[in-house]
């Protein structure tokens, strides 16, 4: 492993706080509405195929017409075959949540070193990754998630930081894109 000068050990980040239905629901929701976010532009080439659908169809140019009819329901159909994927995760997820943890929720620690992103879930390891292995993120009004390879989320409450702050994993988050 190569060492760029940093001691790629050094412990950036540590968030600790209890994890409960109520907190889950709202990163679940906040997912939800990143994902919904990610068919805007599926949104708009829908309504385009459907303009030039009426407005074909009036110069009377059935194939273009018929053509933008299947792109637009083609789209349309890809839209609502998410939204409702989207919301059964959702759902699965509040449900396994609630079953496995009989709304009593768990301690949760999540830690960043250097490159490596663990959480632990009253104090046993549940996630061990590398900062490759973030895909983005997202805030909501009591959280800093970031979005990891394989739809997993990991969140890291706002004032419940021992070490770092939002600033500190927006950073760690940026130079990751870098």
């Amino acid at each position: 492993m190569e060492n760029t000068g940093k001691n790629n050990k050094e412990t950036l980040i540590i968030n600790q706080y209890q994890y409960t239905e109520p907190l889950m629901e709202e990163v679940q929701d906040a997912w939800a509405k990143q994902s919904y976010k990610n068919f805007i532009p599926l949104i708009i080439i829908a309504f385009v195929c459907a303009f030039f659908t009426y407005k074909e169809f009036t110069s009377h140019k059935m194939t273009l017409a018929v053509l933008f009819a299947i792109i637009g329901i083609g789209c349309l159909a890809v839209i609502i075959a998410a939204f409702i994927s989207t919301s059964k995760k959702k759902s699965a997820t509040l449900r396994q949540f609630h079953d496995t943890y009989h709304g009593k929720g768990f301690e949760y620690k999540i830690t960043i070193e250097g490159n490596q992103i663990r959480s632990y879930k009253n104090g046993t390891e549940s996630v061990n990754l590398r900062k490759g292995d973030v895909r983005g993120s997202f805030e909501t009004e009591r959280f800093f998630v970031f979005q990891l390879s394989g739809e997993q989320l990991l969140p890291l409450k706002k004032g419940s930081f021992i070490k770092g702050n939002v600033e500190a994993c927006k950073n760690y988050f940026s130079e990751n894109k870098r």
